[in-house]
């Protein structure tokens, strides 16, 4: 038996050596790319933050199509986020009021989402004319993640069903320990 189990960790070993050789070979003469206002587009505990790139014959289209698929990929992550904060809170709550709660409050966030999108900083814009014609705009976007986090406390307290069942302090906790998880995967 103990032959056996040597055996299965010697296997494991060579396995787990070689593979991490492998890695080096594939990554060998290859370049790595660089996208502009990519390093601008990393979320963190602070703020929500977004990065994308819009392509056109029209330097303003290129520009508003930028702006609109970085809005849409920040609304996104926003709106993750605030669905993971609103399961942890639901969970804690008692069964009866969760699920209503859940519901009312994702279909509230989602009206708030668009409404604080109004509130974003451009961070970083770079057009660049296409090879073939045309032109590409690079751009990068934030919003304050207390801006959303006021914009649904405003949203709840007028809100009278979910007031009710609303605990400040407890969501306010759960949303800065998702805000912290931004932060630990940079």
């Amino acid at each position: 038996m103990k032959k056996v189990t040597l055996f299965i960790l010697a296997v494991a070993a060579v396995a787990t050596l070689s593979s991490c050789g492998g890695t080096k070979e594939a990554t060998k003469g290859k370049k790595e790319i660089s996208i502009p206002c990519g390093d601008k587009g990393s979320s963190d505990a602070t703020f929500f933050r977004a990065s994308s790139v819009g392509k056109s014959q029209d330097m303003a289209t290129s520009k508003e199509k930028a702006l609109l698929m970085t809005k849409q990929r920040l609304a996104s992550l926003i709106s993750s986020k605030i669905k993971s904060v609103t399961e942890r809170y639901a969970n804690e709550m008692d069964a009866g009021g969760a699920t209503e709660f859940s519901q009312t409050f994702e279909n509230m966030t989602r009206d708030v989402v668009n409404q604080q999108l109004a509130d974003i900083a451009i961070t970083c814009e770079k057009t660049f004319e296409a090879d073939g014609g045309g032109y590409e705009t690079y751009m990068a976007i934030e919003v304050s993640k207390d801006v959303i986090y006021n914009g649904i406390d405003k949203g709840i307290s007028k809100n009278k069903k979910l007031e009710v069942m609303y605990d400040r302090e407890k969501f306010k906790q759960k949303f800065d320990e998702e805000m912290n998880k931004l932060d630990a995967a940079q």
